[in-house]
């Protein structure tokens, strides 16, 4: 069978899909740590993806961030991709992450600002990413369309029925395609400092006591 791996909308999958898309990427990853890892599943951790700790994103161009959040400046006027952690990243050694899904929470900023604007409304709301590329070990396993889930106001999430698996010790690179003329609706002034809060859907899983011990 073909690769699957094409990016869905929310509002275009069935009632229930992302709750099933969400278990079979848990089983996978959880199948292949345990095999690898040589530990039972009862000994692992299924947990929510840190964006600093775990993925070391940047904070604004090749700046690393300093908080655990999903915001990156996408600065200056620049079409193309832009790597938004250093392709030299490892995942940590017996961690493995798996991202199946982005969700966009920005609000739209002031022009010339990277500061978080309020979510006030689809008007004015401007959003300067449209492609999400993710290479792992040196090989592009997605390239994302995000534009899709921007049909439709509310909802602004989208979901693979396959993951991008990153195992431990394999290097990862994740890039923004950046347009400065890709727009959501009519913002009220041109935006040349837009800060990007997309979060990357997935999980972390590990074993228990690496980070937490629940």
């Amino acid at each position: 069978m073909a690769a699957e791996v094409q990016l869905i909308p929310y509002s275009e999958l069935a009632p229930g899909a992302i709750t099933a898309i969400r278990n079979q990427v848990i089983r996978g990853v959880l199948a292949q740590a345990s095999r690898e890892l040589h530990l039972p599943e009862t000994d692992l951790v299924v947990r929510d993806i840190r964006p600093l700790a775990d993925l070391s994103l940047y904070s604004t161009g090749t700046t690393t961030s300093t908080s655990e959040r999903w915001g990156y400046a996408a600065t200056g006027t620049t079409t193309g991709y832009a790597a938004i952690n250093a392709s030299t990243n490892a995942m940590s050694d017996m961690r493995y992450c798996a991202i199946y899904g982005v969700r966009d929470r920005h609000g739209g900023a002031v022009s010339g600002s990277a500061t978080l604007a309020p979510l006030t409304g689809w008007a004015h709301s401007k959003q300067v990413i449209s492609l999400i590329k993710i290479n792992v070990g040196g090989s592009d396993k997605v390239i994302w369309d995000i534009t899709g889930m921007y049909a439709y106001k509310e909802n602004r999430a989208a979901f693979a029925t396959s993951a991008v698996l990153i195992p431990q010790n394999v290097t990862f690179c994740i890039s923004y395609y950046r347009s400065g003329s890709l727009e959501v609706g009519v913002p009220s002034a041109p935006v040349t400092d837009e800060l990007d809060w997309l979060q990357l859907i997935g999980v972390i899983v590990e074993p228990r006591g690496k980070v937490i011990s629940p």
